[in-house]
């Protein structure tokens, strides 16, 4: 063992770092050069530098400075510095002082007997001010008072840009919006008057008041409307018109059409001539200053009725207690207080027209029986409470259906039922009570026997449901019809043969 060996290896152990120095790692800073987060080279940083400059180089223009010889000669070059003749300025009564003004009107007041104190002191107003101030109270464009809106003078605020589809421009212009830039809080109406401002201001054809008549400023909402638009200008019409109180962007769009209402149309009256036993006419009639002749002559132009020598027509108010009145026939509309009217022939009445009128009623009732049309019924139940149905008939079927009511057990609550029409075998009012309520019932055949519901309601609309069931069981004629009356009347029959039997017999 040799102990130099030893002591040498020991003395080299001593230059090794200690463990505490090893325990620590290296710290990782963001400017590593690691994956994505590699650093660019200077190549390309210069390469970048020089494409933006070269980008600012297009928008510069060079022009090379030329020392020219000749001096400039009025005589030669003096229209491109015309002078301009102004109007005289105008004095306006001012505090400001004008000394000498203030001394010639105070020489004026020392001759006049007033004291020089007391001079009046004017200033000259400049003609650009007074155009200024003329173009603040009047100004060209009527709608000068919404130019305030325009986005594009307004500083540090908030503005929004909009395209504005005009629908009153020629149909080659409708597809081009015309763009505005208007404060972010601009409400509709003020962006109508913006739009129409512009449109001004930029010589639009055709003129607002041609498409829209003559339009106050202060008041032109009923002529225009804000609508949204799609990107081809076309109006959106599942929306209606914008609110004009409400902000624009409040809808966040940004395509909108501007649409000219249509004129407002005077009211009109519809005016009923009713023939006997052919039918009736109606007209409108705007104005009720139309005589009753004219309206004769329109009607009888209509119906291409010939009036003949000793052939004459007359019109009579369709009431009852005019009957046999003819009308002055140069009357106005307005002095009959009345819209319905006859045409009737000299010399002849309409007596038999009520009658037909009826006849016809009937008969239209029964022509419209087959259509759908549902009631609001009580259905009565022997055990229990009446329950609230909704009973609709049509010409194929008869359904009843129960109205949900809440808090109603279970156990009570009403089936729904629903009968074809050929099992329908007849419908009657069966009691009609002192409270303007009637009860009516329906019969129908279940399986081979027949069976009843019962239904109270108003008796208006128990008579028109027992009309109505008829009218179609009078059409259809179907043979559960068939066998039902057959046996009501057989039965009928069998009733008056017993009771004839009856007063045959010895001691009855």
């Amino acid at each position: 063992y040799n102990r130099s060996n030893f002591n040498s290896r020991s003395d080299s152990n001593s230059d090794c770092p200690s463990d505490s120095e090893l325990k620590g790692s290296m710290d990782i800073h963001p400017d590593m050069d690691f994956g994505a987060h590699r650093r660019r080279s200077n190549t390309a940083q210069r390469l970048d530098r020089l494409k933006k400059e070269k980008r600012n180089q297009v928008k510069l223009k060079t022009i090379q400075w030329k020392e020219v010889p000749d001096t400039y000669k009025p005589e030669e070059k003096g229209h491109l510095f015309e002078k301009k003749e102004l109007p005289p300025a105008k004095n306006i009564e001012n505090t400001s002082p004008s000394n000498e003004r203030a001394v010639e009107n105070g020489s004026e007041n020392m001759e006049q007997g007033e004291p020089a104190g007391k001079t009046k002191k004017t200033k000259v107003v400049s003609v650009l001010s007074q155009q200024l101030k003329e173009i603040e109270e009047h100004g060209s464009n009527p709608f000068f008072k919404y130019a305030k809106f325009d986005g594009r003078t307004a500083g540090g605020v908030p503005t929004r840009k909009l395209d504005i589809f005009l629908a009153f421009a020629p149909p080659e212009q409708r597809s081009i919006p015309m763009s505005i830039l208007v404060l972010a809080n601009a409400k509709a109406q003020e962006v109508i008057g913006l739009v129409c401002w512009q449109y001004i201001q930029e010589g639009r054809k055709p003129d607002l008041q041609s498409v829209a008549g003559q339009i106050d400023p202060n008041d032109f909402l009923n002529k225009f409307s804000l609508h949204m638009a799609e990107d081809d200008g076309e109006i959106d019409t599942d929306f209606p018109p914008i609110v004009p109180t409400d902000p624009v962007s409040k809808y966040g769009f940004t395509k909108f059409a501007l649409v000219a209402n249509a004129p407002v149309q005077p009211k009109s009256v519809v005016v009923t001539i009713t023939v006997p036993n052919r039918g009736f006419n109606k007209f409108q009639v705007d104005s009720m200053s139309i005589t009753m002749r004219e309206l004769m002559e329109k009607v009888l132009k209509k119906r291409k009725i010939k009036v003949r020598q000793g052939l004459n027509y007359t019109l009579e108010k369709a009431m009852k207690s005019e009957i046999g009145k003819p009308v002055d026939l140069d009357a106005t509309l307005g002095s009959m207080s009345c819209l319905d009217f006859y045409l009737i022939r000299e010399n002849s009445s309409r007596g038999d027209v009520e009658s037909n009128g009826e006849e016809d009623q009937k008969m239209a009732e029964t022509l419209m029986s087959h259509h759908y049309k549902s009631f609001i019924v009580s259905m009565v139940h022997k055990l229990r409470t009446n329950t609230e149905v909704q009973l609709g008939i049509s010409g194929d079927k008869i359904e009843i259906d129960p109205v949900s009511v809440k808090g109603t057990a279970r156990l009570f609550r009403q089936k729904a039922f629903t009968y074809d029409a050929d099992c329908i075998a007849a419908c009657e009012i069966i009691e009609t009570k002192s409270n303007g309520r009637a009860v009516f019932k329906m019969t129908y055949l279940n399986g081979h026997d027949y069976k009843q519901h019962y239904f109270e309601a108003d008796h208006n609309i128990a008579a028109e449901i027992v009309a109505k069931v008829n009218n179609i069981l009078e059409l259809k004629f179907s043979p559960v019809r068939k066998e039902f009356v057959f046996s009501q009347e057989r039965k009928a029959l069998q009733k008056k043969d017993s009771v004839k039997r009856d007063s045959l017999r010895p001691g009855y």
